[in-house]
């Protein structure tokens, strides 16, 4: 018997060029259409950490109140201590009829400092608070202001209805904030980083200080100075290109009330 062997033609063929681009143009829009969600979900994340960790300082500046009959003084260096002299006063910037500004004392209060983007965390307090002396006397007259917009004629939802801005609270015992994602006005954990000023009046207001002394960066009108060293805004998020300017801060604060129905339901008020 005799085998015949066959031998195909050859009539494969290799991808041409255009083909080629058209599959890697279809992977790259779908990898796109995915790392869309996965930077949402990120930003989610760290936002989260971020609030969860301004709850923690709430809770433990509260406790703080408890055991030393005051509020803490904020701290302006990078080793986490509340700014204060050999007598025990308070150094940080600030004004006595306004609030004391600087980082969270963090060492003090024995917590984490940082937000998500591991930028130090900020904090503000009513400056007759920090004094043992004048504390509860002082907490009814608390009197942080936390607008939602410091910009005028510029409807924001849910803040600026008409053009007009709302009041979030105006009497504020402190409070506890972070710069953000985008990091404008943050400090470094280690001191050694200052982020690029704000572009927008909003997150502007939050400035704690410049150069270890207080400076407010951009006038909050009509407010004398002495009012605009106790006003902070808080609101929603908007981008670098929105006509409200960029704004993504984070803050939690505690009203005066508030306070006061803590230190009550622990047996120290009044």
């Amino acid at each position: 018997m005799t085998l015949v062997t066959r031998h195909a033609g050859s009539c494969q063929r290799g991808f041409t060029l255009v083909e080629l681009a058209l599959v890697v143009g279809v992977v790259a829009l779908l990898l796109g259409g995915l790392m869309v969600p996965v930077g949402r979900m990120l930003e989610q994340k760290a936002n989260a950490t971020t609030q969860a960790a301004l709850e923690t300082a709430q809770q433990a500046i509260l406790g703080f109140a408890l055991l030393k009959n005051r509020l803490p003084c904020p701290a302006i260096g990078s080793d986490g201590q509340e700014a204060t002299d050999t007598a025990g006063a308070c150094t940080a910037p600030g004004d006595a009829a306004g609030a004391s500004r600087g980082s969270l004392p963090w060492a003090t209060l024995g917590i984490a400092g940082a937000d998500a983007w591991g930028n130090s965390l900020r904090y503000a307090v009513s400056t007759p608070l920090v004094s043992t002396a004048t504390f509860k006397a002082s907490v009814p007259s608390s009197n942080l202001i936390v607008k939602c917009t410091t910009l005028t004629g510029i409807d924001i939802p849910g803040c600026s209805p008409g053009g007009v801005a709302l009041t979030l609270a105006n009497n504020a015992a402190f409070l506890v904030y972070s710069h953000g994602k985008n990091g404008r006005g943050a400090v470094s954990m280690d001191g050694l980083t200052t982020f690029p000023k704000p572009a927008g009046q909003d997150e502007n207001a939050n400035l704690p200080e410049q150069a270890n002394t207080f400076e407010l960066v951009t006038p909050i009108t009509p407010y004398s100075p002495v009012d605009s060293r106790r006003i902070f805004v808080f609101r929603a998020h908007t981008d670098e290109t929105s006509n409200a300017g960029a704004f993504d801060d984070l803050m939690v604060w505690m009203p005066a009330s508030l306070l006061a129905a803590k230190l009550l339901a622990a047996g120290q008020w009044p």
